[in-house]
């Protein structure tokens, strides 16, 4: 029994060693793994961030671009107002003028019945607009006067109030045929350039850009001292 003992008791104490170093070397390991994907997800952070920046970037650029875009359309429809503004006062004075040299013509015999009756039709229907102010009645009574008064010399104008009227009312087909008949039947009426012009914004609205186009360089290039030819000019350089 000694014996054993003692044997037992002569046996190396480094023999537990392989153990601890084991779980030296299992811990090791595992602070390596968790050290790279630490790394890993850090870069994945780093990725994110940047693309998020990046793309507030893009952001930002795409809401200036939409300001800018933006302020643009109220600067051309506030030219269009201002024109359209300036085209009835100056129609309306026209036809003052016109009243005032007709009225000192007494003699009332020597008038056609038809021509006078033609001119106080228009007269009506131009009044419905420029000082009753009632759109929906105009329509009417302008659609009748193209109907009853064909030969009229008022019929060009009045094909370009009805576009005009069609147009404010967002009838924008109708109001595109009557702009296309003072353009195609009246070749030298003083309306055609700006139906011109309103056919082509009608097309541009309505996706028509090449046909869009083709109105808008007809303007500038039969009429380029008007408005019409202006205001295309200011079109095509966005189309």
């Amino acid at each position: 029994m000694a014996i054993l003992l003692a044997s037992l008791s002569s046996l190396p104490v480094s023999a537990a060693a392989p153990v601890a170093d084991l779980r030296s070397s299992t811990g090791n390991t595992t602070n390596g793994e968790l050290e790279k994907q630490l790394n890993e997800l850090s870069r994945l952070l780093e990725t994110r961030n940047k693309m998020q920046v990046k793309m507030q970037s893009q952001l930002d650029l795409l809401s200036q671009e939409m300001s800018m875009l933006q302020g643009n359309i109220e600067v051309f429809n506030h030219k269009i107002e201002e024109i359209e503004n300036r085209q009835r006062n100056l129609y309306q004075l026209i036809e003052e003028q016109k009243k005032a040299k007709l009225q000192p013509v007494a003699n009332v015999d020597s008038v056609k019945p038809e021509s006078k009756n033609e001119q106080v039709a228009y007269q009506s229907a131009v009044d419905l607009v420029l000082v009753n102010k009632e759109y929906q009645q105009a329509i009417a009574a302008f659609e009748a006067f193209v109907v009853d008064y064909p030969k009229s010399e008022y019929v060009a104008n009045a094909q370009y109030w009805l576009g005009q009227l069609l147009y404010k009312q967002k009838k924008r087909d109708e109001a595109r045929s009557a702009f296309l008949i003072v353009i195609d039947d009246y070749p030298k009426s003083n309306k055609r350039a700006d139906s011109l012009f309103k056919i082509g914004l009608i097309d541009e609205y309505l996706g028509n850009l090449t046909s869009a186009k083709v109105f808008y360089q007809k303007a500038v290039a039969e009429y380029p001292n008007s408005s019409a030819a202006e205001l295309s000019k200011e079109r095509l350089k966005v189309l």
